[in-house]
C-alpha cells in the first residue's frame, strides 16, 4: 500500500513538499483555505482552490480540487494531488505521515506529535520531540532544509533572499490591517512606488504601494485579510515571467528535507521496534 502523507498548508512551500512526497510514489493530500492566502500562487497547489476547473499544475504534478473524500481517492487513482479545503476532520484519514507548512504556526502551532506515525513541522513555532518528531529549517542559509530531531528551527526573520543585490526593498507590505484587494497580478510590471492595491480597513481604503522597480512575483489574493504591517506581495527586479513557473529553490530544498527526515524517522521506527 502507498503511504498517504497529508500536508498543511499549499503555498510554495507546501507546494515543494507536496511535490517531493508526490514523486517519492505516496499519496498526498494537501489542506489549506478555499481563499488561499498564498503569495505565489502560480507555484502553489492552493491555487487549485480558485482556479475555475478546480486544477492547477506545478513543474508537471497536476493537483485537483476535491468537495468530498470520494474526490481524494479518485485524485490519487488519477496519479494527482488531493488539494483539500474544508474541513480536515471530514476528510477521515489518519495518514502514514504529517506534515505542517503552513507557516503559522509562528505564533500557534496546533499540530501534535500524536497525529500520525510521522510527523514534521516546518520552520520556527515547533519543537522536535514535543509538537513533532522533526522539525525542518525553513531559514535560507547553510541549515536550510536541514532535519532537526533535538530543538527547533531559527527564529523567523522576515527578510527574504538577496535577489539582484536586493532584499528588504523587495518586499511589499500593508499599511495598516483590514481586507487586501489587489488592482495589479502577478507577473506585472512595476516601478517604484506604483500602487498595487489597498487595505480596506473600517474607517477607508489605504493603498499599498511597492518599493522597488520589478516583477509583481508575490501578491495575495482580494479579500484576504492582513495585519498592519504584514507582508502581502514581493517584487522580483529581473522582471523575468518564467521565473512564476518555477518552484524556489528554497521550496525544493525544504521538500528534500521531510523526505530525508521522512527516511530517517521510519529508519529509527523499525529499529526501535526491533530492539
Amino acid at each position: 500500500m502507498q503511504q498517504v502523507a497529508l500536508v498543511r498548508g499549499g503555498g510554495d512551500l507546501g507546494t515543494g513538499i507536496a511535490h517531493a512526497l508526490h514523486l517519492s510514489g505516496r499519496r498526498v493530500v494537501v489542506v489549506d483555505r478555499p481563499l488561499p492566502s498564498a503569495l505565489r500562487l502560480t507555484v502553489a497547489f492552493a491555487a487549485a482552490a480558485v482556479a475555475p476547473d478546480g486544477r492547477w499544475t506545478v513543474q508537471g504534478v497536476e493537483a485537483l480540487r476535491c468537495a468530498r473524500p470520494d474526490d481524494v481517492a479518485a485524485a490519487w487513482a488519477a496519479g494527482r494531488v488531493a488539494l483539500w479545503t474544508g474541513p480536515e476532520a471530514d476528510l477521515g484519514l489518519r495518514p502514514d505521515l504529517l506534515v505542517d507548512a503552513r507557516m503559522r504556526a509562528l505564533t500557534e502551532p496546533s499540530t501534535r506529535r500524536d497525529e500520525a506515525p510521522l510527523v514534521i513541522g516546518v520552520g520556527p513555532g515547533f519543537r522536535a520531540g514535543v509538537d513533532a518528531h522533526a522539525v525542518i529549517e525553513s531559514n535560507r542559509g547553510p541549515r536550510l532544509g536541514r532535519v532537526i530531531t533535538e530543538g527547533v528551527a531559527e527564529p523567523h526573520t522576515g527578510v527574504p533572499g538577496a535577489v539582484a543585490g536586493y532584499r528588504r526593498e523587495r518586499l511589499i507590505l500593508s499599511p495598516c490591517a483590514g481586507t487586501f484587494e489587489r488592482c495589479r497580478d502577478l507577473g506585472d510590471a512595476v516601478e517604484a512606488g506604483d500602487v498595487v492595491g489597498h487595505v480596506l480597513d473600517d474607517a477607508d481604503g489605504r493603498p499599498v504601494r511597492v518599493g522597488l522597480s520589478g516583477m509583481i512575483r508575490g501578491l495575495k489574493l482580494t479579500g484576504v485579510r492582513v495585519g498592519a504591517g504584514h507582508k502581502v506581495g514581493d517584487v522580483d527586479p529581473r522582471r523575468d515571467r518564467a521565473l512564476l513557473l518555477e518552484m524556489t529553490d528554497k521550496a525544493r530544498a525544504v521538500g528534500r528535507g521531510v523526505l530525508e527526515a521522512a527516511a530517517l524517522l521510519a529508519h529509527d521506527q523499525r529499529r526501535a521496534r526491533c530492539t
